[in-house]
């Protein structure tokens, strides 16, 4: 009987699987065609949501789940951080319905979803500072990039002390040290993806003030598009944890 029961979970979880392939189209401004991803499972949704309560190390695991989710339902290893949101909006809509409340207004995704085509993808791939002899070249890092640094993070944040200044202070340097490809002092090059994430940010912290405008320009710009897709009217969209939670949506 046990043998019958267990054959026909594994059956059912089969048939349940094909479902789950089922594929949606989504549009990406970065490559201006449509590609193919699943739909979220109810699996998904539960890691998304769980990681409400963990203030700064929940909205690091937070982020780093959704990646997995957005990697492992395209199968695309290659999917850089602004491809990110044109899912995210996609994958909602399909799985929870069309409106998000946002503060006490709801938001239709289907207008932030015009955005993608509507709004002009002007992002550089690639951008260089430099200080006398110093050159630092910053470049789009991929979902899975993001996730490695996204896991430093995870895993030095102290989960009773994680919204100190020291814990926003780790924040910030992650997000500047996920933008940097390799730093060049005269013929000397150091490629950030061969040294250790602390090493990185020993790196980084050691940076001359005056260089970190042109880099912040240069993120700021990145960050001001995505914003502009999330924009409703005049309401932006939050993409946390809420935005998987319908509960309060009559």
């Amino acid at each position: 009987m046990g043998m019958s029961k267990n054959k026909s979970v594994s059956g059912f979880l089969e048939k349940l699987g094909k479902l789950n392939d089922d594929k949606l189209k989504v549009f990406l401004p970065s490559i201006k065609k449509s590609i193919d991803t699943t739909p979220l499972t109810l699996k998904q949704q539960k890691d998304l949501i769980s990681s409400a309560l963990d203030g700064i190390k929940g909205a690091l695991y937070f982020n780093k789940t959704l990646n997995n989710i957005i990697i492992n339902n395209t199968g695309n290893h290659d999917l850089k951080i602004y491809d990110k949101f044109p899912f995210i909006m996609h994958l909602r809509k399909h799985s929870l319905g069309d409106l998000v409340r946002v503060d006490k207004e709801l938001v239709s995704l289907s207008e932030a979803i015009k955005n993608l085509k509507t709004i002009p993808f002007k992002i550089k791939e690639e951008h260089q500072v430099e200080l006398k002899n110093l050159k630092v070249f910053l470049k789009i890092p991929t979902l899975a990039e993001e996730n490695v640094i996204l896991s430093k993070g995870e895993q030095d944040v102290d989960v009773k002390d994680d919204s100190t200044r020291e814990g926003l202070g780790m924040l910030y340097m992650l997000e500047i040290i996920k933008y940097v490809d390799k730093l060049v002092i005269d013929e000397e090059e150091v490629e950030f993806a061969k040294i250790k994430i602390n090493d990185r940010i020993k790196l980084i912290e050691e940076l001359p003030l005056t260089m970190y405008k042109g880099i912040s320009e240069y993120i700021e710009e990145i960050n001001i598009y995505l914003n502009d897709i999330l924009t409703v009217n005049d309401s932006v969209i939050p993409i946390d944890v809420r935005f998987f939670d319908t509960t309060d949506i009559d």
